[in-house]
């Protein structure tokens, strides 16, 4: 990717930010969590950016599987990084709306925390093994089957709450974080010491 489109991106990502920023500052509160809905809206937004990226690289990963290519190999695992830093984002954001909205920063009995932490923990691993092994053909494998793995992951459900006071915001901050993790992705790929020796 040439430095003019990569600057490109990065200039779409500022602008999406500062859109979504000024969209949860305005936004109303909603009725039964007060101010705190904001954080609950960029916690699922990371979340989805998060999912995005995971079943991006395994539609990638089976792709250079069928069809061994260098430059998918590279999108795939440039796509499950920044993937899995989403959601090891959306995990560290929903801390401080778990702690304004149940009391606890971590609530450790929920079984979406847990699912969380495990798709965080074989991510990590995943990644790891895949950077070590430098086997394009295990990264691509490994990729599709922890994109299988991620949807045992319970669905983002505050939009269908009845007392949600609107849904607006979703979109705006779903954009800047599709705008983000382009960039993202677009700087994994350029760092030459992460590129795969593909076959």
């Amino acid at each position: 990717m040439n430095t003019f489109v990569r600057h490109r991106l990065w200039l779409l990502a500022g602008l999406c930010s500062a859109t979504a920023a000024a969209v949860l500052i305005l936004m109303p509160a909603e009725k039964t969590i007060g101010q705190a809905v904001k954080i609950v809206y960029l916690h699922g937004a990371l979340s989805r950016a998060g999912m995005a990226g995971f079943l991006a690289a395994g539609a990638l990963g089976l792709a250079y599987l069928a069809r061994p290519r260098p430059a998918l190999a590279r999108w795939s695992q440039a796509l499950l990084a920044s993937g899995w830093a989403f959601w090891t984002a959306h995990f560290i954001v929903s801390m401080p709306a778990t702690r304004l909205t149940w009391g606890p920063w971590i609530a450790w009995g929920e079984p979406r925390v847990t699912m969380t932490l495990q798709l965080m923990a074989a991510g990590l691993a995943v990644i790891l093994v895949c950077w070590l092994l430098k086997d394009p053909r295990f990264a691509a494998g490994a990729g599709a089957l922890y994109a299988t793995a991620r949807q045992m992951h319970p669905a983002y459900r505050l939009r269908s709450s009845p007392a949600a006071a609107s849904g607006a915001p979703q979109p705006a901050v779903r954009c800047w974080q599709r705008a983000r993790e382009c960039c993202v992705i677009s700087w994994i790929r350029s760092v030459p010491h992460r590129q795969l020796r593909c076959a």
